[in-house]
């Protein structure tokens, strides 16, 4: 049952000199998480992951990106939604995924459009009371111990 993990950018990033793969461009707190899971070769490989950029819009983990500084703000999610919803519908028609994750803040959740009248796919959030919480969740999903259930 493959799953569609879409994580948010970070404001802590690597200073790259050149165009270098997105996962390796992040370095907040989720994107240690996953990248220890896939370190400790622990991610869980039915697990696609892409990330929603406040810069890119959403792109896939292994794309290539530059370091950058752009925060999303309610009008920029609002100029994304489009796009990304269309980004995310056809990784949904490609790769027939039974579920989408978000782990998306307030402001990003924003540009993700409503999916769940259009596909019969579960869409749910990683939650939690903070970024320890949350953190934990994540954990849990990307290693297949326990699925975020909170279904939007």
């Amino acid at each position: 049952m493959p799953s569609l993990l879409v994580q948010s950018c970070s404001a802590t990033k690597n200073q790259v000199t050149g165009p270098t793969r997105a996962l390796d461009v992040y370095d907040g707190y989720f994107f240690r998480i996953i990248k220890k899971a896939k370190r400790e070769d622990a991610f869980n490989s039915d697990i696609d992951i892409c990330i929603l950029s406040a810069e890119y819009g959403l792109i896939d983990a292994e794309d290539t990106i530059t370091t950058y500084d752009r925060r999303m703000t309610p009008s920029r999610a609002e100029e994304l939604r489009e796009e990304v919803t269309g980004a995310i519908s056809k990784r949904i028609e490609k790769s027939r995924y039974d579920e989408i994750v978000l782990n998306l803040g307030k402001e990003y959740l924003e540009a993700v459009g409503d999916l769940s009248d259009r596909y019969d796919v579960d869409i749910s959030t990683v939650q939690g009371g903070g970024i320890g919480e949350k953190g934990k969740q994540l954990k849990r999903f990307v290693r297949s111990d326990t699925v975020p259930s909170v279904i939007l």
